[in-house]
């Protein structure tokens, strides 16, 4: 069978029609156009949430699993018909300052729930400039018509039961969750820590997708 198409690149505006791209060879040309997120990101569907620049005190309400209506460190809440799925691309975590407790940090979930607080971490769009999300970020502030969380697994960050100094090398961690968490409407994504420790100050983010339902 015989495929035909254009040889090299083209542009094409939303609603037009395109051939397949070979190759000056005659093969079939596939390959990512541009670099991983960029088709979601262009279309202002990225978003990220934050912690303050300074980032916050871990306090005892923040441990894994979080009670119902409890503080968050950070949280994603995706509301009851929002229309989308949050299809969480990354998280972040790092300490500033202070004595860690012992254990890892945990993604938390939970399901179902009604929040009526004021969402208030701070929120971008990836696309600079772009749309507001539908989902909401809370950090520090009373989950209000929240439900209890369950841990869901730890999140990717080193972390030890020792005082924090200006050399302490490493206390942050990424880790890439690329789409293997879904949030979906009703449901609460949370960065929770094991032990308060001491005086423990971190800052994180949570970057997300919105894919409709």
């Amino acid at each position: 069978m015989i495929i035909e198409g254009q040889v090299g690149p083209r542009t094409v505006q939303d609603g037009g029609s395109t051939e397949l791209r070979q190759s000056r060879l005659g093969a079939l040309v596939t390959q990512h156009a541009h670099s991983k997120y960029y088709e979601a990101v262009s279309r202002g569907k990225v978003f990220t949430i934050s912690t303050a620049v300074a980032g916050t005190t871990v306090a005892a309400a923040n441990a894994a699993p979080p009670a119902a209506a409890a503080a968050t460190v950070l949280s994603l809440y995706n509301p009851i018909g929002s229309g989308v799925n949050a299809v969480v691309m990354r998280g972040l975590l790092g300490s500033v300052s202070g004595t860690p407790g012992i254990g890892a940090f945990q993604w938390c979930v939970s399901w179902g729930n009604r929040v009526t607080a004021t969402a208030n971490a701070t929120t971008r769009c990836n696309l600079i400039g772009g749309s507001s999300p539908v989902c909401q970020g809370f950090t520090q502030t009373a989950l209000t018509g929240g439900l209890v969380h369950v841990n869901l697994r730890p999140l990717g960050v080193a972390t030890f039961a020792g005082a924090i100094a200006a050399t302490t090398p490493g206390l942050v961690g990424i880790d890439p969750v690329d789409g293997d968490i879904i949030v979906p409407p009703g449901g609460i994504l949370t960065i929770a820590d094991a032990a308060t420790g001491t005086s423990h100050v971190v800052y994180g983010s949570i970057s997300w997708e919105e894919v409709p339902v």
